[in-house]
């Protein structure tokens, strides 16, 4: 039996939340050049948090936990961006593990990418007639972005956890990596 598959979409939310936070937070750069002194990338710590819901199908009256593929949508928190919403699809795979796309949605722009979820404790999987607490560890990455996230990449490591199989609650920690922002020389 594959294992639960309602992580997906917390591990989006993370996702999200941890490209926009690291955006926005304190950054350190990297030279674009031996005799540039400008900067030609700004890289980003990410640190988010995350609350997404598995969402009812299309043409469902109920949320089944054991869906090997859906949609969860919340909210995410990032101190450095605020607070946003947040997308995410997910499959599972033969092996149990969770990988999906994600999108976030904030003030000052989206960002989106992809994620992998393996569950952290061997235990039954959840059923289409039972909701049970489960974890779970990962990554993701950061694709691409518009507005203040435009070329945004990176990469972060996810931790999720669920007592129900519907609410997930996420962390997520990491580094995205975008252009430096353009000056402007001084006459």
């Amino acid at each position: 039996m594959k294992r639960i598959c309602l992580l997906g979409a917390t591990i989006a939310a993370v996702l999200i939340i941890g490209v926009a936070s690291a955006l926005a937070a304190t950054s350190s750069s990297s030279k674009g050049g031996k005799k540039s002194k400008t900067p030609s990338t700004v890289t980003t710590k990410v640190s988010c948090v995350s609350a997404l819901t598995l969402q009812v199908p299309a043409g469902a009256t109920d949320v089944s936990p054991a869906s090997q593929e859906g949609t969860e949508m919340g909210s995410t928190n990032c101190a450095s961006v605020g607070r946003g919403v947040e997308v995410q699809s997910y499959t599972t795979e033969d092996s149990g593990d969770l990988t999906g796309k994600w999108q976030a949605w904030f003030g000052t722009g989206t960002v989106f990418g992809t994620f992998t979820l393996t569950p952290d404790d061997n235990g039954p999987p959840t059923t289409t007639t039972s909701f049970s607490a489960a974890s779970y560890t990962g990554s993701f990455i950061v694709k691409s972005g518009s507005g203040a996230f435009a070329k945004a990449t990176g990469t972060g490591t996810l931790k999720c956890s669920t007592a129900d199989s519907v609410h997930f609650a996420c962390k997520q920690t990491g580094k995205v990596t975008q252009p430096a922002p353009k000056t402007t020389a001084k006459k």
